[in-house]
């Protein structure tokens, strides 16, 4: 028996002793996915149906939030995902502002909720997260089209106010998701003369890639705005 398998045996000894049967099962779990033991992979099978009930979210919350271990994150993340309950979405949103691996648990994680709580809690990423978080939480929206359409004012205000390679990304979101609301979204961007025209361009390009109604009509809106708009030739010529 090596060192690290007796650290996790002393220290479920020792939970034993003070916590619930989920409390000892979930302890040495962390532990044992902390330390990378390979029998992690059977204490969650001997304890799915405890590790995947109600009464287990707070202790994966509080992993995800807490845990100095990715690995444990990780885990946690999808944990939080099988159990489905929306009130734990803003700590899996907030994950996605993580490292790289629990990043990505956390995408796939909200995208099992119901299409309007993902599409809010990937929203909320973009509002709240770090810029690691907002290229996947753009991909995952994009990904959902038209059941994104909650977002669009988030992915728009991310269009206005990224950086040009992240705002080019939310702008085709834009045009993925394809809803009216997006289109009317696309318009303002391709309007509003306090942008570049780079990403006004991309935005007019966009709006021409949803085909409705509503997109064509915001289109001859646009073409009545940068008639009359001074120095707006490059534009023009993108409508033509």
């Amino acid at each position: 028996m090596n060192q690290r398998q007796l650290a996790v045996i002393l220290l479920a000894c020792v939970l034993a002793a003070c916590g619930t049967p989920l409390e000892n099962a979930a302890n040495t779990f962390k532990e044992q996915v902390r330390l990378g033991d390979p029998d992690a992979q059977q204490t969650y099978s001997d304890n799915l149906e405890l590790f995947e009930s109600a009464e287990a979210l707070t202790i994966w919350v509080d992993a995800l939030e807490n845990a100095d271990s990715p690995q444990v994150q990780r885990w946690a993340a999808t944990l939080i995902g099988n159990i489905g309950d929306p009130s734990a979405l803003p700590a899996l949103a907030a994950a996605m502002s993580g490292n790289r691996a629990v990043r990505d648990a956390a995408v796939d994680a909200i995208a099992g909720f119901d299409a309007a709580d993902a599409a809010d809690a990937y929203a909320m990423a973009l509002r709240e997260g770090s810029r690691d978080a907002l290229a996947p939480a753009l991909a995952a929206l994009a990904r959902m089209g038209a059941d994104a359409g909650s977002a669009v004012d988030a992915i728009a205000e991310t269009a206005a106010a990224s950086e040009a390679l992240i705002a080019s990304t939310a702008v085709n979101t834009l045009a993925d998701i394809g809803t009216d609301e997006a289109a009317m979204a696309l318009a303002a961007l391709a309007t509003n003369t306090d942008l570049d025209m780079g990403r006004r361009s991309s935005a007019i390009q966009s709006l021409q890639r949803i085909d409705s109604e509503a997109a064509a009509a915001a289109l001859a809106e646009v073409s009545t705005a940068l008639a009359e708009e001074e120095g707006a030739d490059e534009l023009r010529e993108t409508l033509s």
